[in-house]
Parts: structure tokens; C-alpha cells; sequence
């Protein structure tokens, strides 16, 4: 296999894996636990699904990684 296949395709996968990832922690967690204009009902929702909002914390975390890893890929470092 070519070697720039051979990169398209790894990237490809990790462009994948972050459709698991991204809209979970940019999309569906904010839309359950922050309350516009409330910050005491934010709080209590936080509260109220901590395992909620550590997942969203860690997904984020792991959606960064991805990004960072498909930049230096891009660039060729």
C-alpha cells in the first residue's frame, strides 16, 4: 500500500472516531445539564449527573486529542 493511502486511511479513522465523541460533549451533554440564565439550576443538574458531566469532561478531552493528533499528522511532524 502507498504510504500517503496508508496515512488517508489512519486519518480517516480518527476522523471517525471523534463522530462518537464530538456532538456527545458539544451537543447532547450541554443540552441537558445548562439552564440559560440559571446558574443555580446548572449547578444542581452538574450535580444531579456527575458521572454525566465527567464523561462529557473526558470525551472533550479525548476529542482534543484526536484534533491534535490529525493537525500533526497533516503538517508532518
Amino acid at each position: 500500500m502507498h504510504p500517503l493511502k496508508k496515512t488517508a486511511r489512519i486519518a480517516g479513522a480518527i476522523y471517525l472516531s471523534m463522530v462518537f465523541t464530538a456532538p456527545f460533549t458539544l451537543l447532547y451533554v450541554p443540552g441537558k445539564l445548562i439552564v440559560r440564565g440559571d446558574a443555580a439550576a446548572t449547578a444542581n443538574n452538574i450535580l444531579a449527573h456527575e458521572t454525566m458531566f465527567r464523561l462529557a469532561i473526558i470525551g472533550d478531552l479525548f476529542t482534543h486529542v484526536i484534533f491534535i493528533c490529525l493537525e500533526s499528522r497533516s503538517t508532518g511532524c
